[in-house]
C-alpha cells in the first residue's frame, strides 16, 4: 500500500472467502505492537469495565519512572527535553495491540452515533471501546483478539451508506498528518456477458481497476445478471476508472458508496463543479475572454 503505515482495510459484506482466511491465518497484522514481556508486567486483564486499559495495573511505576528522563540542555529557562525509553514504549504499545483506526468516508459523525452503529454491526461479546481522534478518525479497542481480527479483516463494511475504512493501529499513526488512502470498495460492471461469470475471470478483470479482494456471492451464484459485483482495493488519491475494455467492448464501472467522485478528473472527495482542474480551466478561459 503506497505511502501507508500499517495495514489498511475497509471493512460491507458478510461473506467469507479464502483471501480473508489467508489474512487471519497470518496471526496479528504486520506492525501490530509486540506482546508485553518481563517480570515487571503483571499477567492480568488490566482493563476497566468499559474495555479501556489500566496501564498502572500492568506496568510497574518504578520501572516507568526510571526510564523517563528529563533534560534541560539550555538551562532551567530553556526548552525541556523528555526521553521515554523503548522498553516503556513497547510495554505501552502492548496495551493497544487489539486496536484499529477507522474513518467513515465522506461523512461527519459523532462518537456516540458511530459507537452504537458499530456495536449493532459487529455485535462484540467482549469489550469494545471507541475513542475519537482528530480529523474524524476514531480508534477502536477490542477486549477479544478474535473479534478484533474479525472486524479488521471481515469486510468491507458500510455504515450510514458510506464505507468504513479500517487500518490496524500502529504507534507511528498520526491522525493529523496521515491518511488512509487505499480502501476496498464494491464495484459494479454493468451488462457484462453471462459467460464472464467465473471467479477467476472476474478477479482478472478487476485487476485493471485496482487490487481484487473477492467476488460477491450473488454474482457467483448467478442471482443477478444486470451487473457483476466485485470488491476491489482502490487508491483514493488516484483517478478512479469509469470504464474498462474487455475483448474490444467497453463496459462501465460504478463504485458503491463513493458518491463524491468527480466525473472530470475521477478523484474521490469532490464533484465536478468543485474540481480544481475544472475551476482552473474556467478561470483561464475567463481571463482570456477579458483580454
Amino acid at each position: 500500500m503506497e505511502g501507508e503505515k500499517g495495514v489498511s482495510r475497509v471493512l460491507g459484506g458478510s461473506e467469507h472467502d479464502t483471501a480473508m482466511d489467508d489474512f487471519v491465518d497470518q496471526g496479528r497484522p504486520p506492525g501490530d505492537p509486540p506482546d508485553m514481556t518481563g517480570s515487571w508486567v503483571r499477567k492480568v486483564t488490566g482493563s476497566s469495565a468499559g474495555g479501556m486499559p489500566n496501564p498502572e495495573e500492568l506496568i510497574d511505576d518504578a520501572f516507568v519512572s526510571e526510564r523517563v528522563r528529563l533534560e534541560l540542555p539550555n538551562g532551567e529557562e530553556g526548552e525541556p527535553v523528555i526521553t521515554i525509553e523503548q522498553e516503556v514504549l513497547e510495554a505501552m504499545n502492548g496495551l493497544w495491540k487489539h486496536c484499529m483506526i477507522v474513518k467513515v468516508l465522506g461523512r461527519v459523525t459523532s462518537i456516540a452515533v458511530l459507537t452504537r452503529k458499530l456495536r449493532e454491526m459487529w455485535k462484540p461479546k467482549g469489550s469494545m471501546c471507541v475513542m475519537d481522534l482528530p480529523r474524524q478518525y476514531f480508534m477502536i479497542r477490542f477486549g477479544e483478539e478474535d473479534e478484533y481480527l474479525a472486524a479488521l479483516a471481515g469486510g468491507p463494511w458500510r455504515v450510514f451508506g458510506s464505507y468504513l475504512v479500517v487500518q490496524a493501529w500502529t504507534p507511528s499513526f498520526d491522525p493529523i498528518n496521515d491518511d488512509i488512502v487505499t480502501t476496498p470498495v464494491w464495484i459494479r460492471l454493468a451488462n457484462i456477458p453471462i459467460n464472464f461469470y467465473h471467479k477467476s475471470i472476474l478477479m482478472g478483470i478487476a485487476k485493471g481497476l485496482g487490487k481484487p479482494v473477492k467476488v460477491d456471492l450473488t454474482t457467483l451464484n448467478f442471482e443477478r445478471a444486470r451487473f457483476a459485483r466485485i470488491c476491489v482495493e482502490v487508491n483514493l488519491r488516484k483517478p478512479l476508472k469509469g470504464s474498462i475494455v474487455i475483448n474490444g467492448d467497453r463496459y462501465f464501472v460504478s463504485y458503491e458508496g463513493l458518491s463524491q467522485i468527480c466525473s472530470s478528473c475521477g478523484m474521490f472527495g469532490h464533484l465536478v463543479h468543485k474540481c480544481p482542474n475544472v475551476i482552473q480551466e474556467r478561470t483561464a478561459i475567463d481571463r482570456t475572454s477579458k483580454v
